[in-house]
């Protein structure tokens, strides 16, 4: 049987690793960032939200500092066939803002964007960096008491094993500020009613350890929150599914938007 990983004892380069999720992915990664921008870049992003539909805000991810709302909309072919708004926030990314600055517009946007469709249903959504934006909105009452429920994709909750990487060049994280932006480390907050943890098989060991523990912390708070290993997936074309019907993602999610109709 084989020893877990030890971030705290294992070597620097094995961190990197661990946390480099393209070394662990089905296909490269500039062809999943092309086929992202070729998937999105047909679709108006502002016909895409519309007023009083379920609605699935989503936030990319990109370790804060790459990809953009505008590379975020490979889910809209979904969305227009299953009546569901479409919505994918946009944040400054790293260096130009630091990573409490960027969870602060994250909630400003998911809270307006709410406000202002009144949506029947909402799931917020997100991968990788943007699981831990939505998993810091989701902190939030006032976002969590809207929610139907939170899809976190790939996410990473502690953050502390990434002061170690070139991940963290422009992040600038201590182990003191990685703690404090870390929801996994952070008091449970009460309000959110369903979640989804979800990760690809094809994922480092690391991110599928912190995938489930995150999970159990929802659960601590009252959170229904279920734990999936997604086969054939990666961390780069899990978010393909989640509007996509006859995927465990995709199924999950739109049980949740679509409740008014089932």
């Amino acid at each position: 049987m084989s020893t877990p990983f030890d971030w705290q004892s294992a070597p620097d380069a094995d961190v990197v690793q661990q946390y480099s999720p393209s070394r662990h992915a089905l296909r490269p990664l500039d062809e999943y960032l092309a086929e992202y921008h070729e998937l999105s870049a047909p679709h108006d992003p502002v016909s895409l939200r519309q007023p009083h539909r379920p609605l699935l805000i989503y936030i990319h991810g990109g370790y804060w500092q790459r990809l953009s709302a505008a590379d975020s909309l490979f889910n809209a072919n979904d969305a227009k066939t299953e009546g569901v708004s479409l919505h994918a926030v946009e944040y400054t990314l790293a260096p130009f803002a630091a990573i409490p600055d960027i969870i602060e517009e994250c909630i400003i946007d998911v809270e307006k964007t709410i406000k202002e469709l009144e949506p029947t249903q909402v799931v917020l959504a997100g991968c990788s960096a943007g699981a831990h934006l939505a998993a810091m909105c989701a902190r939030e009452y006032a976002i969590a008491s809207r929610l139907s429920g939170v899809v976190l994709l790939s996410g990473i909750y502690d953050l502390r094993p990434l002061v170690v990487t070139d991940t963290n060049d422009p992040l600038h994280l201590t182990p003191e500020s990685a703690a404090a932006v870390s929801p996994q480390l952070l008091a449970p907050t009460h309000g959110l009613s369903r979640a989804l943890c979800a990760v690809g098989e094809s994922e480092s060991s690391e991110f599928i350890r912190q995938n489930a523990e995150y999970a159990n912390h929802l659960q601590i708070s009252g959170t229904t929150a279920e734990t999936k290993v997604v086969a054939n997936r990666d961390h780069f074309n899990l978010p393909y599914d989640l509007l996509r019907r006859g995927t465990l993602v995709g199924d999950w999610t739109l049980a949740q938007l679509l409740k008014d109709k089932s």
